[in-house]
């Protein structure tokens, strides 16, 4: 861009108001431009519910009768994908203008017709997901949707991705693109309370306080904690915190101990429900994500910030992230219940040594702050050399 920001068209797949959208990504975005002074423009790029309905009910089962293990749903559809781009050109023709930018909460679309610079901003691909996170390659309607998010992602000015490796794998296979990794974000809420001023295993207490946070996607992760929570040694009494399920999202019942605590999803929306959820984050001392796969690396990075250690199998981009040594708290050497165990009495066992990495994960987060990201962002995109006027690329159909 030419001089500075002074408009922001932020578009995402509901009301970026909502704290709940995203990991509260789009509001914590929106504040900080807010904050700025920068005129903010939400576009809701939600299609109507009809819509969601005629797909889910008539045309959604159709699809699964032909691809039955499709990942496919209304959001990856063609008629989603061009309603979107229609919404995203008139968002451009109405409010597109100098020192405007438009940022999509989304890779998956971009305007077809951009006056301005134009950047999304996700995780990770869609393609990403289904051969890394599924395991399995794209069958044909996914192959069509990636084929669609990459011509959005072509005709972007920047594309922003949460994660390192995620955005060196997109300028791998997309070297039209342009994209970039600016450091992660503690998504914190603007009313919440402080950190707390010392590690909590800088102060004897009992139990010991773990703490999981994960949809029910994740539960195969919470039924490990659980199946290891009676492997722990009576020396070492332990009280166990789960975020984002209740009982009636596990699958076995008798999973459940005296030491377990399910709390189900607690909204930052709602005043009580935040001040639980910080109490737990901030009285925590080790978050454990004993998942296969990737999940909860959001509230992950929000427990650093309170001081909270971290057991978390070697994923690549935590390990991008972080290093392949962790300051504040350890690599699962494998995800079986007495391997867990040892990794936590390892931890527990040495209080002074644990709250030295409580500190170390606060630390290590330090620099994930949403001035910081947007400031990294205003001058990646003042540092992009125009590209080479060339006809528009729309969606494929």
């Amino acid at each position: 861009m030419n001089g500075p920001v002074r408009r922001v068209i932020l578009c995402a797949d509901g009301d970026s108001r909502d704290i709940d959208l995203w990991s509260n990504i789009p509001f914590l975005l929106g504040k900080e431009l807010e904050r700025r002074g920068i005129e903010l423009i939400r576009v809701n790029l939600a299609q109507p519910v009809w819509i969601k309905r005629l797909w889910r009910y008539t045309l959604g089962p159709r699809h699964k009768l032909r691809h039955w293990s499709t990942s496919i749903d209304f959001y990856r559809t063609t008629t989603n994908h061009w309603l979107t781009t229609r919404r995203l050109n008139c968002a451009v023709r109405r409010h597109g203008g100098p020192d405007t930018l438009l940022v999509n909460l989304s890779i998956s679309s971009a305007p077809t017709h951009a006056t301005i610079p134009v950047v999304l901003v996700s995780d990770w691909s869609y393609q990403h997901y289904i051969t890394e996170r599924l395991g399995r390659s794209p069958d044909r309607a996914e192959q069509a949707t990636i084929a669609r998010d990459t011509a959005a992602m072509e005709r972007a000015s920047l594309v922003v991705l949460l994660f390192p490796e995620s955005a060196s794998r997109l300028q791998r296979q997309i070297p039209a693109g342009r994209f970039c990794f600016l450091g992660h974000v503690i998504n914190d809420h603007p009313l919440a309370p402080p950190p707390p001023d010392e590690p909590p295993a800088a102060f004897p207490h009992s139990p010991w306080r773990l703490l999981f946070i994960g949809r029910p996607r994740y539960r195969q992760g919470l039924h490990l904690l659980l199946r290891t929570l009676p492997l722990l040694p009576a020396s070492l009494p332990v009280r166990l915190d789960a975020i984002g399920m209740a009982q009636a999202d596990l699958q076995s019942q008798d999973l459940l101990s005296h030491n377990a605590h399910l709390h189900g999803y607690l909204s930052k929306a709602d005043p009580l429900q935040r001040d639980r959820y910080h109490q737990l984050l901030n009285e925590a001392d080790l978050i454990i994500n004993a998942s296969e796969r990737w999940g909860g690396f959001s509230a992950t990075v929000e427990a650093m910030h309170r001081r909270t250690a971290v057991l978390t199998p070697p994923y690549s981009e935590f390990q991008a992230l972080f290093g392949s040594h962790l300051p504040f708290g350890a690599y699962l050497p494998e995800l079986t219940p007495s391997a867990l165990a040892g990794a936590i009495v390892a931890l527990l066992e040495q209080p002074q040594q644990l709250a030295r990495q409580q500190q170390a994960a606060h630390q290590a987060v330090q620099r994930f702050t949403w001035p910081a990201f947007v400031d990294r962002l205003f001058a990646e995109l003042n540092a992009l050399t125009p590209p080479s006027p060339s006809p528009a690329r729309g969606p494929n159909r």
